[in-house]
Formats: structure tokens, C-alpha cells, sequence
């Protein structure tokens, strides 16, 4: 099975062959083709899996109906899907008109006990549109067999979990779920008898994964690529010094507020998206530094509060996470770093965690600087000891603190420069 970067890469340069402009190609892939990408990792796999195509369409669609995306944006996923799915399944991209988002559409008379099953399974919204991927998928394979209701046998069965495992190595435990469920009432209907006990079908869960984190010489040579590359370079510096000297998670980064800066104190103070948990951030002199450059420098006039603001109008905050991942790969693939499997913008947190890791600074403080949930709820704010924040968080050894607004503020900056350090 083809990879998804290269099966999108592959529908782009036929939109381009096709007289479609690179900008045009540029924002297309980012708002709508580079979430394919992202959505098949976040489902553990590199490889272009066709449910994956279609439950994101369905996840836009949700979005659309709840009236958050518009009704063209939507369809523009559903285009997108159907072009990566013909060209992976022909080798040729159709760039005919999409009528159509269901892939697996049996005929009538199955489609009718399609309708049943997930009736009977009790399942409701987004848990039943994944089974009925799955189960209109096992009629699909029916039909291409030439067979009717009561001719289903346990060999059909079988040979489907094949058929199904070629397309979703990594989602195998849906399919098993789906094919229990159809068995289940076939039985109770007495269309026919399956006797395979589909419950000792157990995939393998596949194991977790160790993505390695930026080292501190990649990052110093990402930033080093941003100047001449960037419409907003201090904003994108600003960003990942934030995240590697903060372990801050993404969204909390998109989500900054002016007023969550705390200037004299160094530190910011935000609610975390993910935990709901409030923290206390201390910032070291050049990432304050940087922020400050970029809101006072670079950073757009526009009424929004976020801190980071989009680099094209309209000028709001950064929307997703998407934008950030391409921003750090592109640094890091015009530094020359190597692309390795799954790292993201994410990893930029991970590799805060293994300095303090490295350092051997214990895991329940690493824990604590991180935002995780299971710290005391007890506190208002999760506060740091700054002298331990100082001795363990990271810094660049190659970019002293020796100018900007805060040089004057931490003396023990000079003395840090003068031993390759930048201090907490």
C-alpha cells in the first residue's frame, strides 16, 4: 500500500500538470490535503488507508453540520478524498465531478441489511458510521463474489478479514467488530448459520512507539534556516523557543493571550486545553525576548488577543496545528535534518521533557513542568522553583543573552554567555 505523503504529493503535481498555480497549490495542500496526512498519523499509520480518507470526510462533515466549516470547504475534503483514493487504486487521479462521499455502496438489497445491523447493534452517531464503513464494505466483497443473503458462509468470512487487512492493517479491531455484529444477526434472522467464534480473532496491538524528540543542535540549526524563509520570521522563532524552553503543548501555544504574559514576573500563566488545569510558566530571557521582538516589531494590528497571529489576512489566531507541523518541517528540512518517522510540532515538548530527563531531574518534577493531570488539583496555579528551573531547563548554548530588554534584568545572563549559556 502507498504511503499518504506520497499518495498526496503524487495528486498535487497532476493538479499542477493540470494548469492549477503553485500558490493555489500551496493552500490547497495545507488547509485540506497536508489533514489527510495528519489524520493517518494520529491513527498510527504512514500508509494510505481508505476508512481513514472517509472518517475524516465524515468528521469534516460533522464539522459542517454543526455549522463550523462551510458547506464548499467541506466538499473540498470529500474532492480531495475521492482524488487520493482514484490514484491510489489506479494510479491515475480522477478529477471528474464528486457526487457521491460513500465509497463502499453495496446494492439495494444489501444496503437494506446494512440499515439492520446497525440498527440492531444500539450504536448511535460517530461509533455507527464506523461500523457501517466496515459492514458496507463486507456486502461490497459479496456482491464481487456473486452471492446472495443465505449463501454467506464462514469461509466469507474469513477470507474478508484478508480482503480487509490490505486497506486497514491498523484499524483490523473496527473490522472485527463490524463482522461480529453481522454474524451475530444473520443468526438471529436465520438467513444463515456462521459458526466461526469471530471473538478469538484478537489483532495485535501494535506497539507504542518511541518518536525521538528534536535535539537541541537541530532546533539551533532550524532557527538558523528561518530568516529569508518566513513572511514572519520573529513570530516563527518566537514559537519554537516558547515550546522547547516551555514544554508548552501546541494548542496552549495557539491559544496564548496577551494578557497570560506576565512581564516582570517572566512567566506566563494559562489554563491548559487539554487537562483544564491552570499552570505558571517561567520563561528564560531570550524566549521573552523573542515574543517581545515579534509583538512589538512584526506582530499585525488587529483586534484579536491572541499572541501569535496568522501571517496572512485575516489576521487572527493560528486556527489548528497544522500550520505549526509544516512550519517546523520546513525549517528543519532547509537545515537538512533528517525527516524522522512521526515527529511533529509535538516533539518540540518531548525534547523539553528529555533535557530535564538528561539532567536527572526527578519525574514528578518533569511531570509537574509539563502540565500533566495528575498533579494536585488542590493549587490554583501549578508554580515552578525557579532556581530548579534555572539549573535544568534548556538553553541554547550558541545564542548568549548579551542585548534586548531583558539582558539588563538577568545578570547572571553575562556570566552564563561567557560559558556558551543562556541561562533558565
Amino acid at each position: 500500500m502507498q504511503k499518504i505523503e506520497d499518495a498526496v504529493a503524487d495528486v498535487l503535481e497532476a493538479m499542477r500538470r493540470r494548469g492549477v498555480g503553485d500558490y493555489s497549490i500551496k493552500c490547497i495542500n495545507w488547509s485540506v490535503y497536508r489533514p489527510f496526512i495528519n489524520w493517518h498519523h494520529e491513527h498510527g499509520t504512514e500508509l494510505c488507508a481508505f476508512e481513514l480518507l472517509e472518517s475524516l470526510c465524515l468528521h469534516q462533515q460533522k464539522r459542517y453540520e454543526s455549522g463550523e466549516i462551510s458547506r464548499k470547504f467541506y466538499r473540498s475534503f470529500v474532492t480531495a478524498a475521492f482524488r487520493i483514493r482514484s490514484y491510489v487504486s489506479t494510479g491515475e487521479v480522477d478529477f471528474s465531478i464528486v457526487k457521491e462521499t460513500k465509497w463502499y455502496k453495496p446494492g439495494e438489497a444489501y444496503q437494506t441489511y446494512v440499515d439492520l445491523i446497525l440498527e440492531s447493534t444500539g450504536l448511535k452517531g460517530h461509533h455507527q458510521r464506523k461500523l457501517s464503513i466496515q459492514i458496507r464494505h463486507f456486502f461490497c466483497f459479496m456482491e464481487s463474489r456473486h452471492k446472495g443473503i443465505t449463501q454467506i458462509s464462514d469461509k466469507d468470512f474469513i477470507d474478508f478479514i484478508h480482503e480487509a487487512a490490505k486497506t486497514n492493517q491498523n484499524n483490523m479491531n473496527i473490522v472485527i467488530r463490524a463482522l461480529k455484529f453481522t454474524a451475530d444477526y444473520l443468526n438471529a434472522a436465520q438467513l444463515t448459520k456462521i459458526k466461526t467464534d469471530l471473538s478469538l480473532f484478537s489483532p495485535q496491538t501494535p506497539p507504542n512507539r518511541l518518536i525521538q524528540p528534536y535535539t537541541q543542535l537541530e532546533i539551533n540549526s532550524a532557527l538558523e534556516a528561518i530568516d529569508g524563509h518566513s513572511k514572519m520570521p520573529m513570530r516563527d522563532r518566537a514559537i519554537i523557543l516558547l515550546a522547547f524552553n516551555s514544554g508548552l503543548r501546541c494548542v496552549d501555544i495557539r491559544s496564548l493571550k496577551l494578557d497570560d504574559i506576565d512581564w516582570k514576573a517572566q512567566e506566563l500563566r494559562i489554563v491548559q486545553k487539554k487537562t483544564g488545569k491552570p499552570i505558571a510558566v517561567s520563561l528564560n530571557g531570550k524566549t521573552l525576548n523573542a515574543i517581545a521582538d515579534y509583538i512589538l516589531k512584526e506582530r499585525p494590528k488587529c483586534k484579536d488577543t491572541c499572541v501569535f497571529i496568522r501571517a496572512y489576512p485575516p489576521y487572527t489566531g493560528i486556527a489548528s496545528t497544522s500550520p505549526l507541523d509544516y512550519m517546523i518541517d520546513k525549517y528543519c528540512r532547509l537545515a537538512g535534518i533528517k525527516k524522522k518517522s512521526y515527529r511533529s510540532f509535538h516533539s518540540l515538548r518531548r525534547a523539553f521533557g528529555t533535557e530535564l530527563a538528561e539532567a536527572e531531574v526527578p519525574v514528578t518534577s518533569i511531570s509537574q513542568m509539563l502540565g500533566h493531570s495528575d498533579m494536585s488539583s488542590g493549587k490554583a496555579y501549578l508554580s515552578f522553583n525557579r532556581t530548579q528551573t534555572a539549573l535544568c531547563s534548556a538553553d541554547f548554548s550558541e545564542v548568549p543573552i548579551s542585548k534586548g530588554i531583558y539582558a539588563d534584568l538577568m545578570p547572571h545572563a553575562h556570566c552564563n554567555s561567557e560559558k556558551g549559556g543562556a541561562g533558565a
